[in-house]
Order: C-alpha cells, then sequence, then structure tokens
C-alpha cells in the first residue's frame, strides 16, 4: 500500500512536470497558472502544484534544474572523451558538445519543450534562471566556452566576451526554433529533422569564432 501511494505520487509529479513544461514552452511562466497546470496534468486537485513543490516557483525551479543536469551531465561526459583520447580537440568537436546534449531531452514519443522554455525563461526572469543553476548545472557549458576562447586569440578581450554573449543566444535561439517546428505535426519539416542541419548549425557557429576582429 505504501509502494503503491508512494508510485502515485511519483506520477503526479512527473505529469505536473510534463505539462508545466509543455504550457511555459508555448506561454512563457508567467501566462500559465497553477490551476491550468493541474488541469493538464490530470489532477483533480487544483492545488496540486503546491501539495507536490510548495510553490509554482519550485516547480519551475525544478524543471529547470532537470533538464540543466542532463544537459550538464552529457557536455561533461563528452569532454571527458575528448580529453581521454589523447588529441587537441577540434573547434567543431567542443561546438558539438555545445550543441548535440541540448536535443532529445524528452522521453522517445514526448514532445521537446526544454529549450522554448528556458529561452523564455531566461528572457524574462534572467536572475531566476541562474539561480536555479546555483553555478552548479552549466560547468560543462563554461568549460567548452573557456575552450571557445583559445581560438579567440585574434581578438580583443572585450570582442572575445560578446562573441560568447552572440554564440549563447544564438544556440538558444536555434534550438528552440528548431523544437518548435519539429511541434508541428501538421507539417513535414525534413529540414529541421536531419542531422546535417544541425552539423550546418555547428559550422555557422564556428563562423563566428572564427570571424576577423573589427577593423
Amino acid at each position: 500500500m505504501v509502494r503503491l501511494q508512494e508510485k502515485n505520487e511519483s506520477d503526479a509529479v512527473d505529469a505536473l512536470k510534463h505539462a508545466a513544461l509543455k504550457l511555459f514552452a508555448k506561454r512563457g511562466v508567467d501566462g500559465v497558472t497553477v490551476r491550468e497546470i493541474a488541469a493538464a496534468a490530470g489532477q483533480k486537485n487544483h492545488g496540486a502544484v503546491g501539495y507536490h513543490f510548495g510553490s509554482k516557483a519550485e516547480l519551475i525551479r525544478t524543471i529547470v534544474v532537470d533538464g540543466a543536469r542532463l544537459i550538464d551531465e552529457r557536455r561533461n561526459q563528452a569532454l571527458d572523451e575528448l580529453a581521454a583520447s589523447g588529441r587537441p580537440p577540434e573547434l567543431d568537436d567542443v561546438i558539438r558538445v555545445l550543441v548535440f546534449p541540448s536535443i532529445d531531452l524528452a522521453p522517445p514519443g514526448e514532445e521537446e519543450c526544454y529549450n522554448r522554455f528556458v529561452v523564455l525563461f531566461a528572457m524574462a526572469h534572467r536572475d531566476l534562471f541562474m539561480s536555479a543553476l546555483e553555478n552548479r548545472w552549466n560547468t560543462g557549458y563554461q568549460r567548452c566556452i573557456d575552450l571557445l576562447r583559445g581560438w579567440m586569440n585574434h581578438l580583443p578581450k572585450r570582442d572575445q566576451t560578446e562573441r560568447i554573449v552572440f554564440i549563447e543566444a544564438y544556440l538558444g535561439g536555434v534550438l528552440s526554433a528548431r523544437e518548435t517546428r519539429l511541434a508541428d505535426s501538421s507539417r513535414a519539416h525534413s529540414t529541421w529533422s536531419t542531422t546535417r542541419v544541425l552539423e550546418h548549425f555547428v559550422q555557422t557557429i564556428a563562423a563566428i569564432v572564427k570571424a576577423p576582429a573589427l577593423a
């Protein structure tokens, strides 16, 4: 009986997170109420979010950390494998570590939402987003950025920093756009669903890194 209750609670938590993520990805966190989340999750109790998470803010933080932790683990593993290979990483290798761990985050058959959610949330609530990461769940990203700076020695420090800002915005924007297109089941998206387009994306980020300094 206790195990069944624990399973039911675990299922409810997962349903609430999944429903909230989809709603947040489409409308942003400020455009969604806890009642809407509970209803979308199939919970009869309108106070389900408060019961399981304490508050809407804690639910948001949990969703941020769930995705960030998975991406960070993937990135660090990929970087460790590159380091263990015994050869210096190429620029494209490092950029792939930025790109590919951020896709296919949802279980098979479920809609990808995390990148859209994060982009909207970080734009509207940057401080809350960074607070949720706690300087803990973006270590793989920081390792990639430190490596990318090695290919920016032709640039002044200020320009290096600006390009890192460009890359962060570009990365989130393109991955968010990709999710949006793939979520539209009414249309076939042969471009966005291919590995080739992701490799092309990698090459365009490399172009940002390698572009000459301003005259």
